[in-house]
C-alpha cells in the first residue's frame, strides 16, 4: 500500500540527511595530500564511530581499538574529526614537540556557558590571553606559597571529614556515603581558600549547590558538541535553557559574594583576583567576569577530581590488605610523635603514602582521557597527517595500564615508584594523570595538598574493615565515566577509630 509523506515528515528527513550531503561535498572538494590520514575503524554515515561507545566505557573502547589500528588512530565521533593517541611516543609529539600547534581547546557548550564563553583557563584557546591566565595560576593564585596559606584550611575541614566518618560509622554499620562526605570536605576547602571568611556559610553552600548543578551539566557532550550541524536540537529539547538558568542562579550568587569582598578584602583567591583586577597591571587586563571564569575553574576542575582519587586510593588499599597495612604502620609512625596542627609538616615524611597514591592514580586516573585539544594546523603525527581543526584526545588510562610500559601493568604495586623517577609533573608520558605541556593542570599543587593529607588522616584515624562476610576480591571496580572517572556502587566499609578526633565545641 502507497504511504504519503507529510510536509513535516519530509522536512524531518531533508534536515536529518543534510549533513550527510554537506560532509560528503566536503570530502570531494577536499584536495589530496600525499600524507594519508591516520588508520581507523570504518565511520558511518553520520553518526561516524559513535556506535562503538555502546560497547563500554570511552578509555575502554579507544584502548581496544588502538590495538586493532594503532597508537595515531582516527575516528570521526558524529562530525568531528577526532584523533586519539595512545601511546607515550606519540603523546610526546603531540605534548612536547608540537605543544604550541596543539595547545587550543575545541569550545563545548558546557564550557561555553558555564565559563562565560571560554574565559577560564582550562577551555580558553591558545593565546596571550590565555598565558595571562596561566601566569596568574602559577605565580599568584596557586603558587607554593599560596597553597602553604591555605594548611589551616585543609587541617579543620580534614578534621571534619574524620569526625563526620567516624559519626557515620558508630553503632558498627557500614559506612556508604564516603564519596559524597570526601567531595563536600573538597568543596569546602576550595570554597574557603576562594572566599575567605568575607563569605556566609549560607551564601558558600548555596554557591556550592549552584555549582553541583552546573557539573551536572558538565559530565559529557551534547548534541550540539558532535553534530555541529543539529545545534538546534539542544534548542529544542531545552537543554540550552536549562543550562542558562543554571548559569543565571550561579551568576546571582557570585555577583552577592563578590560584592561582600568588595567591602572587605582578605588573602582568599577573590580577594588576591580583585586586586589584580583593579590595579590593571597585566599584559591581558581582567575584569569582574574574568575573575568569575578563573575561579569556577578550581571548583569544576578541581573538587570533583580530588574526591574521586581519595575514594579509588581507600578502594585500592581495601583491596590490597597488606599494602593498606604498611601504610597506616608508617602514618602512625610518624604522626604518633606529633600533635594534629603539625601533621601537614610532616608530609614529607611519608615516602610510602605518597607512592600508594601515585600507583592509585596511575591506575585509576580521574581523567582518563585529559581534556581534548585542538589542532591549530596540519601537521603530522607518527607519521599521519592530522589536519587543522581536529579534536586531539590522549588516552592517558590505556598508557598507564599498559604492559608494553609497566610490569604487571593490571597489579596495583606502590614499590615501582620507589626510585622517585616517576612523578606529577609529565615527564614521562606513559604516566599523565595531570597531563604534560603548556595546557598540563596548573591547580596540581593545591590538589595534592589536600589529597594527600586527605588520605594521610583516613588511615591515620581510622581502622578499615570489610563488612562481615565480604573479602577484598568482592569489591567491584565498576566505574562511570564523564567529566571525571568515579566509582558506579559506592565503596561499602566498618570504621573503628584508632584516635577519635573530638567534636568541636
Amino acid at each position: 500500500m502507497d504511504m504519503e509523506l507529510s510536509p513535516a515528515t519530509l522536512l524531518f528527513v531533508f534536515l536529518l540527511s543534510l549533513p550527510i550531503l554537506v560532509t560528503l561535498l566536503r570530502r570531494k572538494s577536499t584536495p589530496t595530500s600525499n600524507k594519508r590520514r591516520p588508520p581507523g575503524p570504518w565511520n558511518f554515515p553520520l553518526i561516524g564511530s559513535l556506535y562503538h561507545f555502546i560497547k563500554s566505557h570511552p578509555p575502554v573502547v579507544l584502548r581496544e581499538l588502538a590495538k586493532k589500528y594503532g597508537p595515531v588512530m582516527f575516528l570521526r565521533m558524529g562530525q568531528i574529526d577526532t584523533v586519539v593517541i595512545s601511546s607515550p611516543a606519540a603523546a610526546q609529539e603531540v605534548l612536547r614537540e608540537k605543544d604550541v600547534i596543539f595547545a587550543s581547546r575545541p569550545s563545548i557548550v558546557a564550557s561555553e556557558v558555564f565559563t562565560y564563553g571560554n574565559l577560564d583557563v582550562g577551555f580558553s584557546p591558545y593565546g596571550a590571553y590565555w598565558r595571562t591566565l596561566r601566569k596568574l595560576c602559577t605565580v599568584e593564585l596557586l603558587s607554593a606559597k599560596m597553597v602553604r596559606q591555605f594548611a589551616p584550611i585543609r587541617d579543620n575541614e580534614t578534621l571534619s571529614l574524620i569526625r563526620n566518618i567516624q559519626a557515620a560509622g558508630r553503632g558498627g554499620e557500614p559506612v556508604t556515603n564516603l564519596a559524597s562526605l570526601l567531595l563536600a570536605c573538597s568543596n569546602s576547602i576550595t570554597a574557603k581558600a576562594a572566599f575567605g571568611q568575607v563569605c556566609s556559610k549560607e551564601l558558600r553552600d548555596k554557591f556550592l549547590r549552584s555549582i553541583a548543578v552546573a557539573m551536572s551539566f558538565s559530565g559529557g557532550f551534547t548534541v550540539g558538541d558532535v553534530f555541529p550541524s543539529l545545534r538546534f536540537i539542544d534548542v529544542v529539547t531545552g537543554l540550552r535553557r536549562s543550562m542558562w538558568r543554571a548559569r543565571h542562579q550561579l551568576d546571582d550568587v557570585f555577583d552577592k559574594i563578590i560584592a561582600g569582598c568588595e567591602a572587605q578584602r582578605g588573602d582568599d583567591l577573590l580577594s588576591v583576583l580583585l586586586r589584580i583586577r583593579d590595579k590593571g597591571e597585566l599584559e591581558f587586563p581582567i575584569g569582574t567576569t574574568n575573575v568569575k571564569a578563573i575561579l569556577l575553574d578550581m571548583f569544576i576542575g578541581g573538587t570533583e577530581t580530588t574526591s574521586s582519587a581519595a575514594e579509588w586510593i581507600m578502594t585500592e588499599l581495601m583491596r590490597n590488605p597488606d599494602v593498606m597495612a604498611k601504610a597506616q604502620a608508617e602514618v602512625r609512625r610518624v604522626f604518633d610523635k606529633v600533635s594534629p596542627q603539625d601533621h601537614e609538616a610532616k608530609m614529607d615524611e611519608l615516602h610510602y603514602i605518597k607512592m600508594v597514591i601515585k600507583e592509585s592514580m596511575r591506575l585509576n586516573p580521574v581523567v582518563p582521557l585529559l581534556v581534548p585539544h585542538f589542532c591549530q594546523e596540519t601537521c603530522e603525527v607518527g607519521g599521519f597527517q592530522v589536519t587543522k581543526g581536529t579534536r586531539v584526545m590522549v588516552n592517558a588510562w590505556a598508557m598507564a595500564r599498559s604492559p608494553e610500559y609497566w610490569h604487571d601493568a593490571e597489579k596495583f604495586r606502590p614499590e615501582r615508584f620507589e626510585d622517585g623517577m616517576l612523578d606529577f609533573k609529565g615527564s614521562r608520558f606513559e604516566y599523565l594523570p595531570f597531563g604534560a605541556g603548556r595546557r598540563r593542570c596548573p591547580g596540581d599543587t593545591f590538589g595534592l595538598a589536600v589529597l594527600e593529607l586527605i588520605v594521610a588522616r583516613l588511615l591515620y584515624y581510622i581502622d578499615w574493615s570489610l563488612p562481615a562476610g565480604m573479602q577484598p576480591d568482592d569489591i567491584d571496580m565498576e566505574m562511570i565515566v564523564a567529566a571525571t572517572t568515579r566509582r558506579k556502587n559506592p565503596l561499602q566499609m566498618v570504621v573503628s577509630p584508632y584516635k577519635v578526633v573530638p567534636m568541636k565545641s
